[in-house]
């Protein structure tokens, strides 16, 4: 006989070989199971109307559904299930297991088995034609016939088989991992037959690795799964290390995608599965902590099952699921204003207060594509101490420096952040997933610890049992960390603790990926920004008239809108087809409370301001044709006629020339802007203004989420002949229209505008867009050559530079801006903003502004994700693949930049005012009960919201100076300083005092007699 073999590179191939015999004969006894089902239908049905409908016997192998429909299963099983009874269930899409008509299981391509309770004759299934968690190796995609369903089976586990298979598999993929680590030239999969790696210059710890294995299995051949075990557990004793200077915190995690390649509906339908799967999981492995964010989910599941919901809130109290993230939804942080943005925060702890009793005190934004500055300042206002994310490894040129750090926003708040390095949303436990944050994590020297979210993310289910197992497994393991189960709010008081050690990082955090999302889908922005304005004007009027109507919800549908996927255009066509209605109905329905709220008896026609700020304007009358030149003081209902004032200087046209005795400019023959004079100042102009640039535009990975670095270097100028026509609109407005075609298939109607008494230039683009994969931008090339550009974020603003100065600048050659920006030359005392009705997104280079007007990539499901939303299986009727195609009118307003000038010519100023309209109503004055606001030029008053006895005044400053206001109250009145979150209340004596990029909150409150 031979002896012992010396031949150490055999023995992968034999460990690999005895893995897949033992998980071979880990589930036994498998017999099919009949299936009767419903037809598969558009419209979803809860349960007890579910199996109320018509059956019929399914054929296995058999295919069903159009895209996103439901069915009914029943199974009925053969004997009463014991406690080795489980329910195997395949099909390409998802379903929700009831047992005794509760939510017990969310099957799905990664989640197959589900162990039935004992005593279980009869189970129903709620099945979703719908591709299920994308990124499993089993995610093959629909066909044109429908979701596969293989069928249905009761199986057996053979328990001590199952835990043989991990104990093995465990050791083999850290050995794989090793082998590869300790030579790279080495391939990282298995090598199969034929010629081996040789183990010549291994480490001691790897070949012993192979020694242990290969003597369990030796013992396996001779002796059985019980051996092998045996041998096993003294092989994990020996490798088990006492110091591993790391330690994995592991969470579950399901990151859902509330909308994406799907619909509302069927996110709700997952979050019901997720949550059945995970309280499944957590009978099974009592170590198991989850955590998950989003009231909007936890709402949809106690809609759809209330009982489910119960035992959802029964593991939050025993401390094993967290319901954590401070937001309503994980709210993209770029397009959204101010307000907007912050009440994703005031619903989301609302929600979170009602679920736990406490506030959050985390932001989870695990995916969202940058993060604004201003967001350390509105979580600690909202009562958030803690900030996670993994997206900002995602950066193409810069790596972000840090995993632990303290994110100080523009205005000074600071909030402890972590960024789990060199790690995704999706975790499958394998040994590299816990390795590669452990490597990356850039304050390991201070604290030893790292979190990682674990499971299939993207509406993927979350964990399995068997990352569960081998999160028992490879805890401490040559080269592995320590791993212990927790949850996210632990691990950052335990950072908290070392919190003086961390470096800073200020300001915002800029996501170097993903920026056609400022501009992809611009019907949609449109359409949000729409409700965002219609909110204003309604919650101005309900502070001012005291009327009060429901406007929770129209706040939680535009909040759940700012979901990132879907206010930047990645999503389905069904996500904006379902959405664009629902914004533009509850703007108008806002709107109309509004009108209905101003109107009275008396008859007088007024005008009402929804701003703390005086605005001047034209004004038509109802009935009237000609315009008069208003003003009106600052929130409050005025009679018409004692608003209107003196008409200012009338707008004239000379030839190619338009004047208004503020503003004058002049435009060539192609239709462009030549020469811009602000009283007096020349524009130094380093081309005309209003050229369109056509850039063809396919992104290499992303497409409705890119615009790549190499579509700006393919620019090219919109020559077509152009008609050029002089109006007048009385002697208020005039200026000139340009007519051309643009690309291949498109044409643009650019207005250049002048109105008597404004200092802007209003543009207006009319586009009748049919060039797919396509950018349009429309340029203002200037000379102003400061380093950086000031660009309007959702509260305050932030510095960008401008100029080429290394890799920081170049990876910004695509950004947002929220409703304005800004170029002059050092000093910013003379330059051009530009303020934008509801477009997001720009290149900044030299002084040349390009504002991004439109994009049309492949709609998501018409790209890359087509296996999980094709065309095919749509109940859709659908007119175009591409977003964006058809009829746009865009709005811009260019004026002189000063930091110097009055607050009300400052962008951020016009942005809150220029596109926001008064209101005309019959009915009675409104006084102001604010009669002056001295508040300098760079704390500009945002918003009015009704608040108990009273309103909020919100006013951020934008441009990083510090200062104090003066307010003048109505007698009767008191004002107090409170916070967005309204957790604390200090009584003012008509004094601000505000700090650089200081979001404030003012209470003012009738006195109490």
């Amino acid at each position: 006989m031979l002896s012992n073999h010396h031949l150490p590179q055999l023995i992968l191939n034999r460990i690999l070989a005895a893995a897949n015999r033992i998980e071979a004969t880990i589930w036994t006894g498998r017999r099919p199971v009949a299936v009767a089902a419903s037809k598969a239908r558009a419209n979803q049905l809860p349960f007890k109307n579910g199996i109320a409908l018509e059956l019929e016997s399914v054929e296995p192998c058999s295919y069903w559904g159009k895209m996103f429909d439901q069915r009914w299963c029943r199974v009925e099983l053969p004997e009463a299930a014991d406690s080795n009874t489980w329910l195997e269930w395949r099909d390409q899409g998802e379903a929700t297991l009831y047992v005794d008509g509760d939510a017990y299981f969310g099957f799905n391509v990664a989640h197959r088995r589900c162990r039935l309770p004992e005593g279980t004759r009869e189970v129903w299934l709620q099945s979703s034609c719908i591709q299920s968690a994308i990124w499993h190796p089993e995610a093959n995609g629909m066909v044109a016939a429908g979701s596969y369903f293989e069928g249905a089976f009761v199986v057996r586990r053979d328990d001590e088989a199952w835990a043989a298979f991990h104990d093995l598999r465990c050791l083999l993929d850290l050995a794989l991992d090793q082998r590869t680590r300790e030579n790279p030239q080495i391939p990282k999969e298995q090598g199969g037959f034929g010629m081996q790696p040789v183990v010549d210059k291994f480490s001691p710890m790897y070949r012993r690795l192979l020694k242990g294995m290969d003597d369990a299995v030796t013992a396996y051949d001779h002796e059985g799964l019980a051996a092998l075990r045996s041998s096993l557990s003294e092989l994990y004793q020996e490798m088990r290390m006492d110091k591993t200077f790391s330690k994995c915190i592991l969470t579950g995690h399901a990151h859902l995608d509330l909308v994406w390649i799907w619909p509302e509906r069927m996110g709700e339908l997952k979050a019901v599965n997720i949550f059945a799967t995970v309280d499944r999981l957590m009978e099974e492995y009592p170590e198991f902590r989850f955590a998950y964010s989003q009231p909007a989910s936890y709402e949809a599941v106690e809609k759809r099952e209330p009982d489910l919901y119960r035992r959802v809130l029964k593991r939050i109290d025993q401390k094993q699921w967290e319901a954590t993230g401070a937001m309503y939804v994980e709210s993209d942080t770029i397009i959204a204003c101010g307000e907007a943005l912050a009440r994703s925060f005031i619903l989301g702890q609302k929600g979170f207060e009602q679920i736990n009793g406490t506030l959050s005190k985390l932001t989870w934004l695990p995916d969202v594509f940058g993060y604004s500055a201003c967001l350390p300042q509105i979580m600690k206002q909202a009562g958030v101490e803690y900030f996670f994310t993994t997206k900002m490894t995602w950066n193409a040129v810069n790596r972000f420096p840090y995993s632990s750090f303290v994110w100080r926003g523009n205005d000074g708040s600071e909030i402890l952040a972590h960024v789990t390095q060199d790690s995704g949303y999706v975790t499958h436990m394998g040994v590299n997933d816990l390795k590669a944050p452990m490597h990356g994590n850039q304050q390991a020297d201070i604290h030893d610890e790292y979190l990682l979210p674990t499971g299939y993310g993207d509406g993927g289910g979350g964990p399995t049992d068997a990352m569960l197992e081998r999160a028992r497994r490879l805890d401490a393991l040559p080269g592995l960390p320590k791993i212990q189960w927790d949850q996210p709010e632990a691990f950052f008081q335990r950072l908290n603790e070392l919190r003086e050690q961390f470096p800073v990082h200020q300001g915002e955090c800029y996501l170097e990926y993903h920026r056609g999302t400022y501009t992809t889908h611009g019907n949609l922005k449109e359409s949000f920004r729409n409700l965002e304005r219609a909110l204003q004007l309604a919650e101005a009027v309900s502070a001012a008239t005291g009327c009060i109507w429901e406007m929770e919800h129209a706040w939680k549908r535009m909040v759940f809108s700012q979901f990132h996927d879907y206010i930047p255009g990645s999503s389905v066509w069904d996500v904006y087809l379902e959405g664009l209605p629902e914004l533009n109905r509850e703007a108008d329905t806002q709107r109309s409370c509004a009108a209905d709220a101003l109107a009275g008896d008396d008859g007088e026609t007024c005008v009402f301001n929804p701003h703390a700020v005086e605005i001047r304007k034209w004004i038509t009358k109802p009935d009237e044709a000609e315009p008069v030149y208003v003003s009106i003081p600052p929130f409050s209902g005025t009679k018409l006629l004692s608003a209107e004032t003196d008409a200012p200087e009338a707008v004239q046209v000379h030839g190619h020339q338009v004047s208004n005795g503020l503003v004058e400019f002049s435009i060539n023959e192609s239709g462009w802007i030549d020469r811009l004079d602000w009283e007096g100042v020349t524009v130094p102009l380093s081309g005309p203004i209003g050229q369109m640039m056509l850039y063809k535009d396919r992104a290499a990975n992303f497409e409705a989420w890119d615009i790549d670095r190499h579509v700006l270097s393919m620019g090219e100028v919109c020559e077509a002949e152009a008609e050029v026509v002089a109006f007048t609109d009385g002697s208020h407005r005039a200026g000139f229209t340009v007519t051309r075609k643009i690309g291949n298939a498109s044409e643009a109607k650019v207005t250049f505008a002048l109105e008597a008494g404004s200092p802007l230039v209003h543009i207006s683009v009319d586009l009748d867009w049919q060039d797919p994969e396509y950018l349009l931008k429309l340029l203002f090339p200037t000379e102003y050559a400061a380093e950086n550009a000031r660009f309007g974020i959702p509260y305050g603003s932030v510095l960008r530079q401008q100029v080429p100065n290394g890799l920081q600048a170049e990876a910004m050659w695509e950004v947002p801006y929220s409703r304005y920006l800004a170029v002059f030359d050092e000093g910013e005392r003379e330059g051009l903003f530009v303020v934008s009705k509801d477009k997001y997104g720009a290149t900044v280079r030299d002084g040349c502004v390009g504002l991004s007007l439109v994009r049309s990539p492949r709609v998501t499901g018409f790209d890359a994700h087509a296996f999980a939303w094709p065309e095919h299986l749509t109940r859709l009727d659908i007119d175009s693949p591409y977003s964006d195609i058809g009829s746009h009118r865009i709005s811009f307003a260019i004026g002189r930049y000063d930091a110097e000038l009055p607050r009300e010519r400052q962008p951020a100023s016009l942005a809150d005012t220029l596109y926001t309209n008064t209101a005309i109503y019959s009915g009675g004055e409104i006084a102001p009960v604010i009669e002056s606001l001295t508040v300098g030029d760079t704390l500009i008053p945002c918003w009015v919201m009704p608040a108990d006895n009273g309103f909020i005044l919100r006013l951020h400053e934008v441009a990083g100076r510090r200062g104090v206001a003066h307010v003048k109250l109505k007698e009767g009145w008191d004002m107090f300083r409170t916070d967005i979150g309204q957790s604390s209340m200090e009584q003012l004596d008509g004094e601000i005092k505000f700090q650089p990029y200081e979001v404030c909150s003012v209470l003012f409150k009738r006195s109490s007699d």
